[in-house]
């Protein structure tokens, strides 16, 4: 059975790409994707003005400084309305890190047939380091969450709990591919392969995304594959 937390973020899953996408488009009303309804619009610009009110707050007087009810009022909306969009001051931090697990997972659950589990993971995660390079709302959003996250050593939970997330997100991928799921060896692969991802990403964080993330992914990833026993 699902948690209430795994089906708040079901729940969000058709409005936060969308959201991440548009964080830096001064019209909405032209931006959001034409399939929405005037009732999924509203959650959108609702959902968009928490995210962005609680960002420049986090930047500006810090995570642990800045309360729900701050939120609330720069977003202009009630605290109940937030907890509607977020069930914790934390989830708005690691709300692109949702996004990103399942977009992996859709990337890999459908990748090629003939690409081996590994190939599929790692074919998953350069496609949607693609995503991200060419989104700047997104690579921005992430960028300020990082600095958040690291700027915070209350947070310092929360950004293990959501890297072992994206571990499980890609295991759970790969074994609706037919991985045997009692495949301890491959599961640590996957898991290598995941965290050396992580450690490509917040590198290109780190340096202000001053170059290709996909280069290095690319590159980070044939070190591992073939020169690591030569």
């Amino acid at each position: 059975m699902a948690t209430h937390s795994e089906e708040f973020e079901k729940s969000q899953a058709p409005l936060d790409g969308a959201v991440l996408r548009l964080l830096d488009s001064p019209d909405l009303s032209e931006a959001a994707p034409t399939h929405l309804g005037k009732r999924e619009r509203n959650k959108l610009h609702t959902l968009r003005s928490i995210y962005q009110s609680a960002l420049d707050l986090f930047d500006r007087q810090g995570f642990d400084h800045t309360t729900v009810e701050d939120i609330a009022i720069s977003a202009g909306v009630t605290q109940r309305t937030l907890f509607n969009y977020f069930p914790t001051k934390e989830s708005i931090v690691s709300f692109p890190l949702g996004y990103l697990g399942r977009s992996l997972s859709s990337l890999v659950r459908t990748a090629d047939p003939s690409l081996n589990p590994l190939e599929a993971l790692a074919d998953g995660i350069l496609k949607l380091f693609d995503e991200v390079s060419r989104t700047p709302s997104l690579s921005t959003a992430l960028r300020l969450g990082y600095k958040v996250v690291n700027s915070t050593p209350s947070l310092g939970e929360l950004n293990l709990a959501r890297r072992t997330q994206l571990y499980l997100v890609a295991w759970k991928a790969l074994m609706e591919r037919g991985v045997d799921p009692d495949s301890q060896g491959l599961r640590a692969a996957s898991s290598g392969i995941v965290a050396c991802s992580l450690a490509t990403l917040f590198s290109w964080l780190e340096a202000d995304m001053s170059f290709s993330l996909v280069d290095l992914t690319r590159s980070a990833f044939t070190i591992m594959s073939h020169d690591l026993f030569t």
